[in-house]
């Protein structure tokens, strides 16, 4: 399979797990409204969504021994499919050996920090019908859930970094799938809290074994040589990996402390509404990164053969795709909000249009740093560390001002300025630098192109919302739904695929009318 294939396969794995996970979680949200009382339901939100933060415990060796383990690939050449040299299957060996011992010693340490700081900061709520020991209780159990899925982490590595991608996002979306139907019955079955916590535990169970035994039948060449220890590895691994730690840090604190102001600010009972709509975009965002995240081993394999050509090439791919979904996206999200949340989650829980324009506009910018990061970052350039951990720090500081003055709007804005002071800017600077690309290059080929598609998908999305604003939620959300599907099908047409592409696009479509038509007649 070719490296554009791999990339391909590994973006649909990708789509099809985030969307699975996302149709479940649609099916979930409701439930969870009509099922707990609304501070049982505010509070599973608010520590569901800080379990989540707790990926940083692993300090940043995740990508580290990731990217370790794909330049090690990358010595037996760029082509995914040329078998492994000894040096290669020595030196891979040796890394999943030093991962694994590592990452036992960081899941203990994942459980005993996560569940002191959490316990810190849960003794500070208010609350009137959850007894506190029962948030200790869910939230412990949610602590080892996680150290759980560190332990996993070496096979996840492995995987990924040999140029499995994708495989490993089609083991999570089956067993999260499973996670969450079992939490959905939990629910409906009068499940608290720490129910919906215990199954949390159990999916993550069953996702390592079913890794490690996919790992094992994928790959056991690289399961018949016995690794050992590095030291000397470990060490020189350790700078990077604190560094893309650091990064991670810095990611948190922007995208992932808004419910923690608005609970303390507030009370939990204003998280949801907020949250939900964080969540329709962050979605869009996460949907669309996936050729980013997909593509960064193969850049890696690239980088380290020399090949920068083709790594420009993908890179120039995932910028216009992934514009193109958040873009397209966010149009019909904004212009079709109060229809969506109505359909989902029912009359009510619709935050208003600017904060979902303030969302929008966020990860617009955000899915163009992340796909120049995530490739800047696959040749071993963990240089946004501290930028990221200002962009945080500024995040925070604002929110504080933009709350108390200007209310959830303030909070949403805030995130959007911080980033554009610090981290925006700087990230496609470095980027373009690391990667020998000029700006003025990039602001024709790029910047330009998607600016055009994300205002001509406004317009008709706009359009589209005021000709169907007498009618049902259901035909405004399909009108604009149609409308942002459209331009986002014409940028992927015009500034994606190539000719030879399209070319073979027009005769697989041709095909399959023709053989349709066949057994109509």
């Amino acid at each position: 399979m070719s490296i554009s294939r791999r990339i391909l396969f590994g973006a649909a794995a990708s789509w099809f797990s985030r969307g699975l996970t996302i149709l479940l979680g649609l099916i979930l949200m409701p439930v969870l409204f009509r099922t707990l009382p609304k501070e049982e339901l505010g509070l599973w939100l608010l520590i569901g969504q800080s379990a989540a933060i707790l990926g940083v415990l692993d300090f940043g060796f995740g990508i580290t021994l990731t990217r370790r383990l794909a330049f090690a690939r990358g010595k037996s050449g760029s082509d995914p499919t040329a078998p492994f040299t000894e040096e290669s299957r020595s030196e891979i060996a040796d890394l999943v050996a030093t991962g694994i011992r590592l990452y036992r010693l960081l899941a203990v340490g994942a459980f005993v920090i996560s569940f002191g700081l959490g316990l810190y900061y849960l003794r500070t709520l208010e609350l009137e019908s959850v007894a506190l020991r029962t948030v200790w209780t869910a939230w412990g159990v949610l602590c080892l859930s996680h150290a759980l899925t560190v332990w996993a982490t070496p096979w996840t590595c492995l995987l990924q970094g040999v140029g499995h991608v994708g495989w490993d996002a089609l083991i999570a979306s089956f067993t999260g799938a499973f996670t969450l139907l079992a939490q959905i019955v939990t629910a409906l079955a009068g499940g608290g809290i720490v129910a919906l916590a215990a199954v949390a535990a159990a999916g993550a169970i069953l996702q390592r074994a079913t890794i490690l035994g996919f790992a094992r039948r994928k790959q056991p060449e690289l399961f018949s040589l016995r690794g050992r220890w590095r030291g000397d590895w470990f060490k020189e691994m350790a700078p990077y990996a604190w560094r893309a730690w650091l990064t991670a840090m810095g990611t948190i604190l922007v995208q992932n402390t808004d419910n923690l102001f608005i609970a303390s600010a507030r009370g939990v009972e204003s998280v949801p509404a907020f949250r939900a709509a964080f969540l329709v975009v962050l979605n869009l965002h996460m949907l669309a990164g996936v050729f980013a995240t997909s593509s960064s081993v193969f850049i890696s394999h690239l980088w380290q053969a020399g090949d920068l050509e083709e790594v420009r090439k993908i890179l120039w791919r995932n910028l216009r795709l992934g514009l193109a979904v958040v873009g397209c996206g966010g149009a019909a999200v904004l212009t079709g909000g109060e229809a969506i949340f109505n359909l989902w989650l029912g009359p009510g829980n619709y935050i208003g249009p600017l904060i979902i324009l303030l969302f929008a506009v966020s990860f617009i910018l955000e899915q163009q740093s992340y796909v120049l990061s995530t490739s800047c970052r696959a040749t071993e350039d963990e240089a946004f560390a501290m930028v990221t951990l200002l962009g945080g720090t500024l995040k925070i500081g604002l929110s504080l001002i933009g709350l108390k003055l200007f209310g959830l709007a303030g909070l949403a804005g805030a995130n959007l300025v911080a980033q554009l002071l610090a981290v925006h800017w700087f990230v496609v600077w470095r980027s373009l630098r690391r990667l020998g690309i000029e700006v003025s290059t990039y602001v024709r080929e790029i910047a330009i192109p998607a600016t055009v598609f994300i205002g001509v998908a406004l317009i008709l999305c706009i359009s589209a919302s005021w000709f169907t604003q007498s009618t049902t939620d259901t035909v405004k959300l399909a009108a604009v739904s149609a409308a942002g599907g459209l331009v986002f099908l014409s940028a992927v047409w015009s500034s994606v695929l190539n000719s030879a592409q399209r070319s073979r696009l027009i005769r697989a479509v041709g095909t399959c009318l023709f053989r349709s038509g066949k057994c109509w007649r």
